[in-house]
């Protein structure tokens, strides 16, 4: 196995793609939660 440190700083993009992707991924389930939260409050 070697190692090679450009091969590490060629893969940060795909590193920061799979981050944005979660936080995006996440901040929607959050949104919708919080919005299902203001739907069913008022009974």
């Amino acid at each position: 196995m070697n190692f090679t440190p450009a091969n590490f700083v060629a893969n940060l993009q795909y590193l920061l793609k799979g981050e944005l992707g979660l936080f995006f991924a996440l901040g929607i389930i959050a949104l919708s939660t919080i919005v299902l939260n203001k739907i069913s409050e008022k009974k």
